[in-house]
């Protein structure tokens, strides 16, 4: 096969150097990640192609609602700008193979799909793009079924948090068979005028860390527009993020629920002593019927010696369902879930407004909500890329259904002395499972 010239910056080409089964990139805006994993996927289609292999190259994303929320467009330009590819390749409006049928792409979005990519045959090459948000579960289902003989796994991301998994696994401890590489746009011999000027401006107005994350790859300690980056700030100066909190026997164990259709499923376990609101665990999961959340909540009765009071449920959960003709609420009743108090409806920001207030009382048990503390840090409203303006509506993304549930647990809650109606301080027999 003859040599083709690529143009890369330098540190992407020693990302491609070597045999590695893992090749990671992460940093800012402007570094080349992106264009240079699209084109370099295209050349190994043709190569694998070339050497009569057969499969597929996936790409994915935690998230993808469209194909132009994936890697499709980029991967397709870097094809039609080349004309060795875009003779070799085939790209309809909604995929793309070569023409001789050996290789095709697929993409997906992980957080709705990774169980049904297990059954995908012949993964010959994975690339996950925008990985930062991909969760820990889903590389464990994901990475064993990239299993053909000398198969990689690329990965590219600008890190927002040092906590989420995919930081975890490929910068902090990254595997013995993995190169990974910082790149940012200083990197880049190709950064274009265009992007210089956007940085200029960014660099007067946006804030020092927000500009860190933007176009050098620096974790964000909150996000932009974060809701509650005030009140969690002050938790930890007051040590309200404490290593472990003692669960108060007499005090029944209120939990808060945001129930996923589609999505994922959170439990927040909380109690309620004096003035204080203590946040003691946190349970997240998603594909899972109800059934499995109450056995949960059982399992954890039993581990650990709590006793349950009021569920505090979302005001939709009463929606009959098309399939069953019963709403949640009675199929969690149906399960012995019977001490329930619907959260009443109002508006998102409302609920928000509610949640700082409340945040000043609030303790953390860090051992079991550290995951929950983090979507607490990082709630924020949805940013408009175009008019460069923060919408109304908070951001769906991985911290949306632990943030919701504590909004369910604090606008569930009644006042200063109840929960449900009901005196907690003092406890009561209603409350013995």
């Amino acid at each position: 096969m003859s040599e083709v010239a690529v143009k890369m910056p330098k540190k992407m080409l020693e990302l491609f150097q070597g045999d590695y089964r893992y090749r990671v990139a992460y940093g800012g805006r402007g570094s080349g990640k992106t264009r240079t994993f699209a084109m370099m996927a295209a050349w190994k289609g043709y190569m694998f192609a070339k050497e009569g292999r057969k499969g597929q190259i996936l790409c994915g994303r935690e998230h993808l609602n469209s194909l132009e929320e994936s890697s499709f467009t980029e991967i397709k330009g870097a094809i039609e700008s080349d004309p060795i590819l875009s003779e070799f390749y085939i790209c309809g409006a909604r995929y793309i193979r070569t023409k001789c049928g050996s290789v095709d792409f697929s993409f997906a979005g992980l957080r709705l799909n990774v169980a049904s990519i297990k059954s995908k045959s012949r993964i010959l090459l994975t690339w996950l793009d925008e990985a930062e948000e991909i969760t820990e579960e889903a590389y464990r289902t994901l990475l064993p079924t990239v299993r053909e003989e000398g198969s990689e796994i690329w990965i590219s991301f600008n890190p927002k948090d040092e906590d989420s998994a995919t930081y975890r696994r490929f910068v902090d401890d990254p595997p013995e068979n993995a190169i990974v590489r910082r790149v940012n746009y200083s990197d880049n011999p190709y950064f274009p005028q265009v992007l210089k000027d956007e940085l200029e401006l960014d660099r007067k107005r946006l804030k020092p860390e927000v500009f860190a994350h933007v176009w050098e790859g620096a974790c964000l300690p909150y996000f932009e527009g974060s809701y509650y980056r005030a009140e969690m700030l002050q938790a930890e100066q007051e040590g309200r993020l404490m290593d472990h909190i003692h669960l108060e026997r007499t005090v029944p164990v209120i939990t808060a629920w945001d129930l996923g259709m589609s999505d994922s499923t959170a439990i927040v376990f909380a109690q309620h002593v004096g003035s204080e609101i203590r946040i003691i665990d946190y349970y997240e999961n998603h594909g899972k019927a109800l059934d499995h959340y109450v056995q949960m909540l059982r399992e954890r009765a039993a581990e650990k010696g709590y006793v349950y009071g009021t569920a505090v449920l979302p005001h939709d959960v009463k929606v009959r369902e098309l399939g069953t003709g019963k709403s949640r609420l009675e199929i969690l009743d149906g399960l012995g879930l019977r001490d329930t108090t619907v959260t009443p409806q109002i508006r998102v920001d409302d609920g928000i407004a509610a949640v700082r207030l409340a945040l000043s009382r609030c303790y953390f048990d860090m051992g079991n909500c550290k995951e929950l503390v983090r979507y607490l840090r990082h709630y924020h409203n949805e940013y408009d890329e175009k008019a460069r303006v923060f919408k109304s509506k908070p951001a769906h993304d991985f911290s949306s259904h632990g943030a919701d549930a504590t909004r369910y647990l604090i606008t569930g809650y009644r006042d200063n002395t109840s929960w449900g109606g009901v005196d907690v301080r003092r406890g009561s027999d209603r409350w013995v499972a």
